[in-house]
């Protein structure tokens, strides 16, 4: 046992060694390759080969040693001798030790041209290259072809032929551009050698780099399963004709040593050996045709996958990827599968193995599914024989005959095994009917007939009986099929009882009958919601003291008074309305009652703040009747006395409730008159008051509808009183109330008022049109108040779009906080004014204590707060225009007098040369100190401080602190240029303008003082490229170098020692483990068996293709410079005298044997070195007598004639221009001397060149001496030669072999060379004699003619030098004309031609400074006429575009004139139709057609078609209407605006003022008229109601017609008078315009001389720094020309006052008509939208008339 087991653990330990050797498992392998011709001579074939029938001879051109040149060739089966058998199988190689070389070949028929060589393999290979080596002369053309489909289909893969173009007709020639490039070669079909000459071919060409061998291209190319060389065309040595003759075909035909067919086994990377194929040969060294297959593969070339290994597809493996067949996973249910591509595409490419014949009741791609009636059993593995279980499902109530779902899948929402079951039939197994079904029959498709009862109004929700049928009603439902809810119920459902109770609001619906389905309740007008327990938006209930009346509103006697209270912030509002009535013993108050909506008892209420501190004993209240109450009314029973009433007022509290209650009738007129008798009854208090805020009337609670009757009235009833909903009422205070309360206020409003009430909220003072559901309040915008949010609050004014502003009436100067309501004016006690009366008078100041002003006479009022002048005059400041305005000197105090001047630093304010702020008088010495700005020094501020810079001297210049950067030392003077700022003292190894950049070699933030020194590596920077970059310190580097300092070679690359920068490692990317090699020796980490720096190689000592195989180089070690071969070729590199492909004999010229090779000696020296320089000299000779030929004698000057004809024609251009200088002079003397120095040059050239064609015949003749010797020579080897073949041919045919026959050889070729050598040199010699002999001739022909040019350009030289001279003697008048001044050449002052200046300030009658300043008046002129077109162009098309407006607002006009007058005459239509629909309705109310019932049933159902708009579009229409009404008022300001004149204006705004009352009315008859449609709806109830309506909206809709015309005419006419004002202002500009001009060229001038004056001071200040002696001459003449300037400064000071003030002016103006010009497009914009509105509402319109009609019709025919 313990035997066994070693035995078992050692095969482990050899399987898991072998495995851990195999190539294949962690890559891709391939078999090792050789000769696929080994082992297969039988599947050689050659489609001709000599001897096969007969003997035949053949003879061998090139056996020129041997006497015997024809020998016989028998290759028949049966021939005795196999060393005259010459099959094709001969050229297989033997590796038998005993085999001699080239003892064997295979040889063709000969004379025959087209042969061919067939290689047929047995399987697929993979083919690398050919070698075929030939006895005879290589083929002249040749094919090789191939095929991968065992011959079924051929390609060729290459041409070989000596004149391709010829032989290959179309073929390209090279050189290669891709790999399966198919082309023509030419360097093995030459006719050398005669013998042992090969063809090479390999099928991945060595000259292009493969990235990929592995790629689909390449792999297809190195497919093989037959090969094919075609032998097209054979050397004939010029016998071009083959004839019949035997002797003729026997010289030609092919022989072939041997033959390489070098490849391996093709496995697609799946193996690394190949086995022998069954029944094929098999032989030593043979490469077999079987792979031995890995990775799940098989086949010959493991080309498929193994069986039950498809669940990927078949793919070569490629390097590391094995891309090795997968296992099919069909968990264990199949053992078969196949692959499918459609699959692994849907897969993503992860699976595409499809399992087959699934087994255990199991199906689908992976067995993964059970079969159709049949589950997957949850909890059981995928691989379970048993997971698939049959389904057990009734086959009567299923579908699919009882088939269950198959697996469980939560997310498609599956239970494995469940029954699918019929339409109406449940349970597990789909035995059981649905509720509400019965009957379960096989035939029946959807199992189970439907009950005759409805299910939800059925007893447990059954429906009937699952047997029998049979139905059973829920304790609220009825009928026969227990389908109707009982009345007062709605909503059939599946609840206990069946339905549910309509519960309607007992006010707010009309009974308690609902909608069977909806529950909906009939609601009473504007009263919504299913119970009817809502009020429509727009619409409310009111409280239960909505009839009240105001207390200041009553009729009062003599000592009442209105007590207008404000409300305070912050406390709470204890009264109703503005305030209250004030009432004194004795008074009383009547109030009017004209509302009453329902009749029935109320109590009065009266609301009281009390001003006494005891109980008000003697109050009286009466009820005053118009009539006696109607006697079938509720007030039938009332009496006299009940309206005579007595009350007392408790001090403790706010309202009190007279009793008993008052039975009033809706319809009558009441009068309620309080008498406040007596304070106290026992005596009179005349001081005695009360204020009374309102009165109230409440409905008594036992005169309420819905509190009458028992049941649910009394439960209300109960409610009501037990909540104190009536007490919470009746107080002004009032908290939240609680819901049960809400509900039953709104019950008892909505049954009082019969419906729900229209909110009414003020569009202007409202936050939008909704009020309270309960109460109707409305939501007040600030400081507005009333239900309707219509008036603004005490101490508030300016009713409008924002609420109302509070009066803020300043207490100290109004006599209370009460303002007019519109204009906020408060009332002021005397001395005081402003609206809020918070200021002085003008003149005054110390509100509220006002004194007179105190301003030194220079101002006519002061600040009301503090008693400061306001608008000081006389260029005086302060708070008492005691002192001078800044820039101004002098004391303007009353009682000193000394007026404000101007100061003069040094110009003045708006000089442009004004430099300091304030000036001090110094009133002893009277001078004027300017206090200067920063950076102006000087007692005028003329000059500018040391680190400033500028020209403070000149208009508009300033003195600029220098900016360097912070690089200098502003300690150091003159570190800054004071008049163009730059910086001269740079600091901290900066430079630059301003000190701002590095200095080269430094890098860095000038800015921040962070210049720092650059660090190069000298070895990898640019030197060339300059210093490193000045920001970053970044040295430029060299190609390919990196880093800051360019110290280290980039990625994939190295040597930076170089000094030229990096080179490419270029590593090989299949060879090499990386692309980056070492940095200093290049060399790249090369995988095992590369080698070479790149790993591009084959290991040291190794030479081939490494990606198809490495060779060893056998490099003789006595024989090599080194052991390493050439790793592409495999030659050695030999030692001197050395020389074969390995290194392994004595090269030409020395004799002996390795590694001892001596030099032949002097005389084969001599002879190789004669032979050297002839060919050298005669390559020269052949050279030069090219060039003569070519191009002639002349040809050799004919670049210095083209420089001389150049320069003439230079000359010719300077004397034809006639602007010279004597620059331009000097230059033509330079050029006429270099031309003669050329031609003296040429002269000599030509000189030598005569000598040179001298000594070139004389050296011809050398060399025809030297080969005639030669050609003797020559004769005397030829002799030779012919004794030494002789004796080689005696030698040969005597079967002698050895050195000798070699030594004659040699000695053969060499002849033969030289004498080609020889022949060649003959004809060289022919020409070039032939040549001088022309060349002679040429020069005799054209001496003469080349002399007299010569002679020719000399004179016309002389010539151009007298004209030059000539126009130097006229230089001096040209300049005086032109510079003014002759200068001989050149003027101090005015300069000259080639002085570098011409004119100047002093030279103004030259033609420069003359054309210079025409000029420059020429383009001031150009600028000032383009500033003045360009500004009146603007402004007349400003005031075209105001009148555009203008125009367009007259039309705007017009339009809304036409369509109010359309919309009136569709009025008028609307109410003709309206007038014919109310005759209609009358007859159809007249006839008998239907009953009174039906009548209300129908109009009923009228008001649930509501067609009135909706509130929210209610709310936008009146927000439109108010948008647009505005917008006409902005036509007005716009027309305001284009007023310039004050009487106009004031024009202008009383017609505005009359406009905006107009537009009042436009609005209030807006607001009638959405009041009308409002109305309109509500009249809905009654057709006749409706009608009527509608009459009186037609008829306000005409007035209101009337006032939109009469303003739209008011509108067109002030349209009209606005663009007559703008023609007139379009006239006065013009005016304007032209004054301007004239205003502007005069200061034009004005300015100009000054600038001339001011240049002259300059110009002589600078001449008295420098002339000090005549300083006082000087000084005379500035202070005459200062005052002169002065006067002209003056002037134009003056006139640039006045027009800068005419400049304002015109400014204001075009800017007021720009703000015109807006107004107006946005009027425009608001009269477009007002269109729109109007369109709009055009079609509201036509929808209700078609409405209406509908209706109409409706009720005219009792069907829509």
């Amino acid at each position: 046992m313990i035997y066994q087991a070693l035995v078992v653990v050692a095969l482990l330990q050899g399987a898991m060694s072998q495995r851990s050797h195999d190539p294949c498992v962690q890559s891709s392998c391939y078999p090792a390759t050789g000769d696929l011709l080994i082992g297969r001579e039988n599947r050689l074939y050659a489609s001709s080969t000599c001897g096969e029938e007969r003997r035949s001879r053949f003879c061998i051109v090139s056996h020129l040693e041997d006497r015997k040149k024809c020998f016989i060739c028998d290759s028949r089966n049966n021939t005795r001798s196999q060393k005259l058998s010459h099959r094709v199988q001969n050229i297989v190689s033997n590796f038998d030790p005993n085999h001699k070389p080239y003892s064997r070949w295979w040889q063709a028929e000969n004379g025959k041209k087209d042969v061919y060589i067939q290689l047929n393999l047995e399987a697929e290979f993979h083919f690398t290259h050919l070698v075929m080596t030939f006895k005879t002369f290589r083929p002249k053309a040749l094919v090789i072809e191939r095929s991968f489909d065992f011959g079924k289909t051929w390609r060729v893969y290459r041409y070989y032929a000596h004149d391709c173009s010829k032989s290959f007709p179309g073929i390209p020639t090279g050189p290669l551009q891709d790999i399966d490039d198919v082309i023509c070669e030419s360097r093995y079909s030459a006719v050398a050698p005669s013998s042992r000459g090969e063809v090479v071919f390999r099928v991945l060409p060595p000259s292009l780099e493969i990235k990929d061998p592995y790629t689909q291209k390449v792999q297809n190319l190195l497919k093989l399963t037959n090969l094919r060389v075609n032998f097209t065309e054979l050397h004939t040595l010029g016998d071009q004709n083959l004839d019949r003759r035997p002797e003729i075909k026997e010289k030609y035909y092919y022989a072939m040593y041997d033959m390489i067919v070098r490849g391996s086994c093709s496995c697609y990377g799946h193996a690394s050996r190949c086995v022998p194929i069954p029944g094929a040969e098999n032989s030593p060294d043979m490469v077999h045709g079987r792979c031995q297959c890995t990775h799940n593969t098989k086949g010959l070339n493991c080309a498929e996958c193994e069986d039950f290994y498809n669940d990927k597809p078949w793919k070569p493996a490629f390097r590391k990827t094995i891309n090795a067949c997968e296992r099919c996973q069909c968990n264990d249910h199949a053992t078969r599968c196949h692959f499918d591509p459609a699959v692994y595409e849907a897969n993503g490419q992860q699976s595409g193995g499809v399992c087959d014949n699934c087994q255990h009741n199991t199906m689908g791609r992976q067995c993964q599914e059970c079969k159709p009636f049949f589950y997957q059993v949850p909890g059981r593995a995928l691989n379970d024989p048993y997971i698939c279980e049959p389904c057990d499902c009734d086959r009567f109530g299923s579908e699919h005959s009882g088939e269950c779902e198959g697996r469980t899948d939560q997310e498609d929402g599956l239970v494995a095994g469940r029954c699918i079951c019929k339409r109406y039939v449940t349970g597990i197994r789909c035995d059981t009917c649905l509720d509400g079904y019965w009957n379960l029959l096989e035939e029946n498709p959807d199992g189970c007939e439907a009950c005759t009862c409805n299910t939800l109004g059925t007893v447990g929700n059954y429906g009937c009986d699952k047997v029998t049928g049979v139905c059973t009603c829920k304790r609220f439902v009825t009928g026969r099929s227990c389908d109707t809810c009982l009345p007062g119920y709605y909503g059939l459902s599946n609840e206990r009882e069946g339905c549910k109770a309509c519960d309607c609001d007992v006010g707010g619906s009309l009974s308690n009958d609902c909608d069977q389905r909806t529950g909906e309740c009939q609601c009473r007008e504007n009263i919504i919601g299913r119970r009817c327990d809502q009020s429509r938006p727009g619409f409310f209930i009111p409280d239960l003291d909505w009839m009240k009346y105001e207390g200041e509103f009553a009729t009062g006697t003599e000592r009442t008074r209105v007590v207008i209270r404000e409300l305070i912030p912050g406390r709470i509002r204890t009264w109703t309305g503005p305030g209250f009535m004030r009432v004194h013993e004795g008074d009383s108050l009547t109030f009017k009652v004209d509302d009453i909506v329902a009749s029935g008892e109320y109590d009065i209420i009266i609301r009281y703040e009390p001003q006494m501190p005891e109980r008000w004993e003697d109050v009286r209240v009466t009820v005053i009747r118009p009539e006696l109450p109607d006697q079938r009314g509720v007030c039938a029973n009332s009496i006299p006395q009940d309206d005579l009433k007595a009350t007392t007022l408790p001090p403790g509290s706010r309202h009190y409730v007279v009793t008993p209650p008052s039975c009033l009738e809706s319809g009558v007129s009441y009068t309620i008159r309080l008498d406040f008798n007596r304070y106290k009854s026992d005596r009179t208090t005349p001081d005695a008051s009360i204020l009374i805020d309102s009165i109230a009337l409440m409905p008594n609670v036992d005169s309420i509808p819905i509190f009458q009757g028992p049941g649910l009235p009394e439960d209300l009833k109960i409610k009501f009183i037990r909540d104190q909903c009536r007490e919470k009422q009746e107080s002004m205070i009032r908290g939240e109330l609680p819901e049960s309360c809400k509900k039953l206020i709104f019950s008892i409003g909505a049954v009082t008022h019969q419906r729900a009430l229209p909110c009414e909220c003020d569009v202007t003072g409202s936050h939008s049109a909704e009020c309270a559901p309960l109460g109707g309040d409305c939501q007040c915008k600030s400081n507005v108040i009333g239900r309707r949010c219509d008036q603004c609050a005490p101490g508030t004014y300016g009713f409008g779009p924002r609420g109302c502003s509070a009066c803020d009436c300043d207490g100290r100067g109004s006599r209370d906080n009460f303002c007019e309501v519109t204009t906020g004016q408060c009332l002021c006690i005397p001395k005081i004014k402003g609206r809020q009366c918070n200021k002085c008078l003008p003149g005054f100041w110390n509100f509220p204590n006002c004194q007179p002003c105190e301003c030194n006479g220079h101002a006519p009022e002061c600040a009301d707060g503090t008693g400061g002048c306001l608008r000081c005059a006389d260029n005086t400041a302060g708070p008492n225009c005691g002192v001078c305005a800044p820039g101004f000197y002098g004391d303007p105090r009353v009682g000193v007098g000394i007026a404000c001047k101007e100061c003069m630093c040094p110009g003045g304010a708006n000089s442009g040369m004004q430099h300091a702020d304030t000036c001090q008088l110094d009133r002893v010495t009277q001078n004027v100190r300017c206090n200067c700005k920063p950076g102006y020094v000087g007692a005028n501020c003329d000059e500018c401080a040391e680190n400033y810079y500028g020209n403070p001297r000149q208009r508009g210049g300033t003195c600029q602190k220098c900016t360097c950067s912070g690089n200098i030392d502003s300690r150091v003077p003159g570190s800054c240029d004071k008049r163009t700022g730059e910086c001269l003292k740079c600091l901290g190894n900066t430079e630059g303008f301003n000190c701002q950049y590095c200095k080269p070699g430094y890098y860095g933030d000038a800015t921040k003082q962070e210049c720092r020194k650059c660090i190069c590596n000298p070895l990898g920077t640019d030197q060339s490229a300059g210093p490193c970059d000045s920001n970053t310190g970044k040295c430029p580097c060299l190609p390919n170098v990196v880093g800051q300092s360019c110290d280290q070679c980039a990625p994939n690359y190295w040597k930076i020692a170089s000094g030229e920068g990096c080179e490419a490692c270029n590593c090989d990317l299949t060879g090499s483990f990386r692309s980056q090699c070492n940095q200093f020796t290049g060399q790249c980490d090369c995988e095992e068996g590369r080698g070479g720096r790149t790993c591009s190689d084959c290991e040291q000592n190794m030479w081939g293709d490494p990606s198809t195989g490495c060779y060893p180089c056998k490099c003789n070690a006595s024989g090599s410079a080194t052991l390493q071969c050439d790793r592409r070729t495999g030659l050695c590199d030999c030692l001197e005298g050395v020389a074969g492909d390995r290194c392994d004999r004595c090269d030409r010229g020395t004799t002996g044997t390795l590694p001892n090779c001596v030099p032949c000696g002097e005389c084969f020296e001599n002879w190789d070195r004669i032979i050297n320089e002839l060919r050298t000299e005669t390559n020269t000779l052949i050279d030069e007598a090219a060039d003569i030929k070519r191009e002639g004698a002349p040809g050799a000057f004919e670049k210095e004639f083209e420089d001389m004809e150049n320069k003439l024609d230079q000359v010719r251009d300077i004397v034809e221009n006639a602007n010279i200088t004597s620059g331009d002079i000097t230059d033509l003397k330079e050029k006429l001397r270099a031309i003669r120095t050329n031609l003296t040059e040429n002269d000599n050239a030509i000189d030598d060149v005569k000598i040179d064609l001298d000594d070139t015949n004389q050296r011809v003749t050398t060399v025809d001496n030297k080969l005639a010797n030669i050609k003797r020579k020559v004769e005397d080897l030829k002799k030779a030669a012919e004794e030494l073949e002789k004796n080689a041919t005696d030698i040969l045919l005597g079967d002698v072999e050895g050195a000798f026959n070699n030594i004659t050889k040699k000695a053969q070729e060499d002849s033969r060379k030289a004498q080609m050598k020889v022949d060649q040199t003959e004809y060289t010699v022919i020409d070039s004699s032939n040549v001088r002999q022309q060349v002679d001739e040429i020069l005799a022909d054209n001496q003469d003619e080349f002399d007299r040019k010569i002679e020719e350009n000399d004179k016309k030289l002389d010539d151009i030098d007298s004209k030059v001279n000539d126009l130097d003697a006229g230089i001096t008048d040209l300049n005086e004309m032109v510079c003014d001044k002759r200068g001989e050449p050149c003027d101090e002052l005015c300069g000259g031609a080639g002085c570098g200046k011409c004119g100047g300030l002093s030279c103004d009658e030259g033609a420069v400074s003359k054309a210079e300043g025409a000029l420059d008046y020429a383009k001031d002129g150009n600028v000032s006429l383009s500033d003045k077109k360009e500004k009146s162009d603007t402004l007349l098309n400003s005031v075209r575009d105001a009148k555009a407006d203008a125009d367009d607002a007259k039309d705007a006009a017009q339009m809304a004139y036409d369509r109010a007058y359309m919309a009136m005459n569709q009025s008028t239509t609307m109410r003709d139709m309206l007038l014919d629909l109310l005759q209609k309705i009358r007859d159809f109310l007249s006839q008998q057609r239907a009953t009174p019932e039906e009548v209300r049933t129908y109009c009923e159902q009228v008001l649930d078609l509501v067609i009135s708009l909706k509130p929210e579009e209610i709310r936008n229409l009146s927000r439109q209407i108010n948008e647009t009404i505005t917008g006409l008022t902005d036509i007005d300001a716009i027309l305001d605006a284009t007023r310039d004149d004050l009487l106009k204006a004031k024009n202008l705004k009383e017609r505005a003022d009359k406009a905006k009352e107009n537009a009042d009315a436009i609005r209030d008859t807006a607001n009638e008229i959405l009041e009308l449609l409002k109305q309109a709806r509500e009249a809905q109830d009654i057709a006749t109601e409706a009608i009527d309506a509608a009459n009186e909206d037609i008829d306000n809709a005409e007035k209101d017609l009337t006032s939109i015309e009469s303003e739209t005419s008011a509108g067109l006419d002030k349209s009209t008078r606005a663009y007559e004002d703008i023609e007139d202002l379009k006239a006065r500009l013009e005016k304007l315009k032209t004054k301007y001009l004239e205003n502007e060229n005069d200061v034009k001038k004005a300015k100009r001389q000054a600038e001339v004056a001011q240049k002259l001071a300059d110009e002589a200040e600078d001449a008295a720094e420098n002339l000090t002696d005549n300083y006082g001459k000087v000084k005379e003449e500035l202070t005459k020309k200062y005052e002169e300037t002065t006067m002209a400064k003056g002037k134009a000071e003056s006139l640039k006052n006045n027009a800068t003030i005419l400049a304002v002016d015109i400014t204001d103006k075009l800017t007021k008509l720009q703000e015109m010009e807006t107004k107006f497009k946005e009027n425009h914009s608001t009269l477009k939208t007002l269109d729109n509105q109007i369109g709009t509402l055009n079609e509201e319109m036509k929808k209700l008339l078609e409405e209406i009609q509908y209706w109409a019709s409706y009720h005219r025919e009792c069907q829509p």
